[in-house]
């Protein structure tokens, strides 16, 4: 199956730029190209730039690694700028800026990263040794380690907090952890906490809706935990809790009630779901990196099972709430499964192309849950601005079902749904049996549907006019050779 995306050609140039802002300071760079494979799929980043004193700051020749993929990077150079922190939640088109401290360089920096284009992503690294190294003497001299934490942010900007949800960053976190790391703090457990399903809430609903997920999360553990615990977000949807003084039976109990506490708390009309893993620490031997391990293990494991059932209880959800404010309903989905069931043998689908194509039936129209929904329930023809937003609900509903697709794998067909035998659909990448041929099946049978039922917008057609309907556009809008096995089988139902 193909896929291919649109891509942009925006050149990223470092000075005399309008099209981005970038930092009025900083120490270094480093600039990567997006690579694509022979399918037009996303593959990797490789690297095609970095500033002048690069060498000087990473103590490696920029030319060993240009051309290399940041994948490869990651593991031969040990990740020494922290690409792994973004490389698996970026998004093209959005910027983001955590801090990271470079073990190898004995340095701590500000990471701004932009990805305004989908060809290109530029870190910039600004170096603030400095003012931690300040902060850190500050916090061993002084008697009130909080306060005067506090007049440290408030001078420096904040860089001990996270700016979205105003919990502690990964920095103060490693800070906390090595210090209550001593004997009396014993038992000393963490936790892991990573939020279920982020990237598809933002893609169903903006982000502006994932941050609203993100400070719910962010409350809802803060008052689940103790005024003692060091409660942190490390991460784009992680967070870490850090318990002094606390054994396993106190720590599962802690977690448990911050799982009732998302129940009872839905986001809007979602419901937030989050993954933890726990670990505790009663020796003084033990290493406190293992025990972190240990921990983040543990969530990766239940993460694999609730992260899944949580997606898919999304979808779900999606689903039914699309029915509630659009045209769309159940007995649509199921008469175009009926329809479907009537015409697959016909056609010789192998198994896999029937699943799909039921699925298809079922979820095609999933990414309307992003477009406006006074669009969605306008009863008059949409103006040509309307409908280019209306066209976008195929790309949504891809990245929606993409979430989920080792549960419902038809990401690809939901985006390719209106595309037209002649090629003048949309997204307008393929034609004629370059198109799948289960969304050419697809296409034929939701246009069936449509024609013959009532919408406020149209009145339904006569099932012979329906079908004369498609004939008469067999060969542009559908495949004529499934077009006519598709009348013939409706004609024979119709006799029969």
């Amino acid at each position: 199956m193909l896929y291919i995306i649109s891509i942009s050609t925006l050149k990223i140039q470092l000075e005399g730029s309008e099209a981005m802002e970038y930092p009025s300071r900083f120490d270094f760079f480093i600039q990567f190209k997006a690579v694509f494979n022979h399918q037009g799929k996303f593959n990797d980043y490789v690297l095609v730039n970095t500033s002048e004193n690069f060498r000087t700051v990473a103590g490696i020749k920029s030319e060993t690694l240009i051309g290399e993929k940041i994948s490869k990077i990651m593991v031969e150079r040990k990740d020494i700028f922290g690409l792994q922190d973004f490389y698996y939640n970026m998004i093209p088109g959005t910027r983001r800026k955590y801090e990271k401290y470079i073990e190898e360089l004995d340095r701590t920096y500000i990471v701004n990263i932009f990805s305004d284009d989908r060809d290109y992503l530029i870190l910039f690294y600004t170096d603030i040794t400095s003012l931690k190294k300040s902060a850190e003497k500050q916090r061993k001299d002084s008697q009130s380690y909080e306060d005067n934490l506090y007049a440290f942010e408030e001078k420096s900007g904040k860089y001990f907090k996270d700016s979205l949800t105003g919990l502690y960053d990964k920095a103060f976190f490693e800070e906390e952890l090595l210090r209550l790391d001593t004997i009396r703090q014993l038992p000393l457990s963490v936790v892991m906490g990573d939020l279920n399903g982020l990237k598809l809430i933002n893609d169903a609903f903006g982000h502006e809706m994932g941050d609203k997920a993100l400070k719910k999360v962010a409350e809802i553990i803060k008052d689940a935990s103790r005024k003692e615990d060091i409660v942190s977000r490390v991460g784009g949807d992680e967070f870490m809790i850090l318990l002094p003084n606390t054994n396993e039976e106190t720590v599962t109990k802690i977690v448990e009630r911050m799982k009732t506490a998302f129940k009872q708390n839905p986001l809007d009309f979602i419901n937030v779901s989050i993954s933890f893993g726990s670990a505790t620490k009663t020796t003084e031997e033990e290493d406190i990196n293992r025990l972190l391990k240990l921990a983040e293990n543990r969530m990766y494991f239940l993460k694999l099972k609730e992260g899944k059932e949580a997606k898919l209880e999304m979808i779900n959800y999606l689903k039914k709430r699309l029915e509630k404010i659009t045209f769309e309903t159940k007995a649509h989905y199921d008469r175009l499964k009926a329809i479907a069931m009537k015409i697959e043998e016909k056609l010789n689908l192998t198994d896999i192309e029937k699943e799909e194509l039921m699925l298809l039936c079922e979820f095609h129209d999933i990414g309307k849950i992003g477009i406006p929904a006074e669009i969605l329930q306008k009863t008059e023809s949409l103006n040509q601005e309307e409908w280019e937003d209306m066209k976008r609900h195929s790309e949504i509903g891809y990245n929606i079902i993409k979430e989920s697709r080792e549960s419902i794998a038809i990401d690809e067909l939901i985006l390719l749904h209106h595309e037209k035998w002649d090629g003048s659909g949309y997204p307008g990448l393929f034609k004629e049996e370059e198109i799948p041929k289960v969304v050419r099946i697809f296409s034929i049978i939701d246009a069936y549907d449509a024609m013959i039922n009532d919408r406020p917008f149209k009145k339904k057609m006569t099932e012979a006019a329906a079908l004369n309907e498609i004939e008469a556009k067999a060969g542009s809008q559908f495949d004529p050779n499934i077009s006519t096995i598709f009348i013939n089988t409706m004609k024979e139902t119709r006799a029969s």
